[in-house]
């Protein structure tokens, strides 16, 4: 139970919130700026007594979460281990310096962790060190993720390693020893270093490891003398980073090795991340729909070359992060991607830049389509039973629909929604009807008819 200070302080801060959204917030002028100056000051107030109640909870060890890539997963996997061992917290999938604060505001005297994932894009580690004051912390990868802001991957690596630098001497740095900006994180660091990977210096190190599709992700974890088989939920070889990661975490938390392994086979892919959605007697869709950093195409087109099916179809929307010429990076892209799947569709404003590419045979197996809605209607059409669909995508381009169009009947044909977080099924809209964009009305098959004539 929280003390009665603390209940009284939490009660305060709810009674300011409400006279927050007393506040004007609309028009111009000074009711806007208002606003403005009373939520910037409400939240100092409560970024302050989140990293005073920090201080008080001396039995509870918090984890953070950081990485270019699976740290999200590795927080859910992590997460699910340390809930065996006791009461937790579980911080995953909104990664912005609010979200450590409600984590620790979110802890009682009777929660054993705190796991939080922590992100690096707005250049704020350092805050999320202050609130949080992590035992243990963890990084994934290192990649090119947000390269407006990093530029490269060493100043990326000076962000994410700032969450390592200021562990205590007890505490535990959780490094990827496959990575080479990861591992020279153990010279930032006073506190004991825990490497994983597949490297055979690695401290929990993955061997046999095997996923081609339609088979899940399974490796064998070595500890030491101790080692287990581990059959997950996962999809796709790169997922082993994250798993080993989150059993270090449970092994430097003092959790058996198999206890660590029964956890992980119990979770599932989250919405979006390689999540698998089965049409009965149709395709089956693999979706990975949340972001699409060019250098993460490679891990898209290992798991399509692998994949064993009937028929490879991959979708890719807008693809981020990269420097250089737009067109060129589009057509490699759907130049190896036909050497993995037998049809590629490109769908949104930047399919044009593989247009160019659509001669002779590769006609019938590159397809390039302005909305989401042709791009439906053209899977619909053509479908084979057990077919894989692999959807990658950012999440402004909500391509899930071409999934959802078959197996929810999704309504709504929005283009620009305006929503740059969270996948369609988590909108509130998510079941008002919303027309395809001016001119392709509902008219069947010349919808995509139309489309591919273009």
């Amino acid at each position: 139970m929280r003390s009665g200070t603390a209940q009284d302080t939490d009660r305060l801060l709810r009674r300011l919130a409400a006279v927050i959204e007393r506040v004007p917030g609309q028009g111009r002028g000074r009711n806007r700026g208002r606003r403005g100056r009373v939520i910037r000051r409400f939240w100092r107030l409560k970024f302050w007594y989140a990293r005073l109640r920090r201080l008080a909870l001396t039995k509870t060890t918090f984890i953070a979460v950081t990485g270019s890539c699976g740290k999200t997963l590795t927080t859910n996997l992590t997460g699910a281990i340390v809930a065996t061992d006791g009461a937790s917290y579980l911080g995953i999938d909104a990664n912005h310096v609010t979200r450590s604060v409600r984590a620790v505001l979110s802890a009682g005297s009777s929660t054993k962790y705190v796991v939080q994932e922590v992100a690096a894009n707005r250049l704020e580690i350092a805050d999320h060190v202050r609130v949080l004051r992590p035992h243990i912390a963890i990084v994934t990868t290192i990649g090119s993720d947000h390269y407006r802001i990093f530029r490269s991957l060493e100043a990326a690596a000076k962000e994410k390693g700032k969450l390592v630098e200021k562990l205590p001497r007890r505490g535990t740095a959780i490094l990827n020893a496959d990575d080479p900006h990861v591992r020279a994180m153990a010279e930032r660091t006073r506190a004991k270093a825990l490497m994983f990977g597949c490297s055979p210096e690695a401290d929990i190190r993955a061997v046999e490891v095997s996923s081609a599709w339609p088979d899940r992700l399974a490796l064998t974890v070595v500890h030491g003398n101790d080692s287990v088989r581990v059959h997950t939920r996962l999809v796709g070889e790169h997922w082993t980073a994250s798993v080993l990661a989150a059993i270090a975490c449970g092994i430097a938390c003092g959790i058996d090795l198999r206890i660590c392994a029964e956890a992980v086979e119990t979770v599932d892919p989250m919405f979006g991340r390689y999540s698998v959605h089965a049409n009965p007697g149709g395709p089956v869709f693999v979706l990975d729909t949340l972001k699409a950093p060019l250098w993460t195409i490679s891990s898209s087109l290992d798991f399509l070359a692998r994949a064993r099916a009937p028929r490879k179809t991959a979708v890719f929307g807008t693809l981020s992060d990269y420097p250089g010429d737009r067109s060129g990076k589009y057509r490699k892209v759907a130049r190896l991607a036909l050497e993995a799947a037998d049809r590629v569709l490109f769908v949104g404003p930047p399919a044009g830049h593989v247009s160019r590419l659509r001669q002779a045979d590769v006609r019938q197996r590159l397809f390039n389509f302005e909305s989401s809605y042709q791009a439906s209607a053209f899977l619909a059409e053509d479908t084979l039973p057990d077919e894989l669909i692999y959807v990658k995508a950012s999440a402004t381009d909500h391509l899930e629909r071409v999934m959802l169009s078959q197996l929810d009947q999704v309504v709504c044909w929005r283009e620009q929604c305006g929503r740059k977080y969270g996948q369609c099924p988590s909108c509130d809209d998510y079941r008002k009807p919303h027309g395809p964009p001016f001119g392709l009305a509902d008219t069947g098959a010349p919808v995509h008819v139309r489309a591919l004539r273009r």
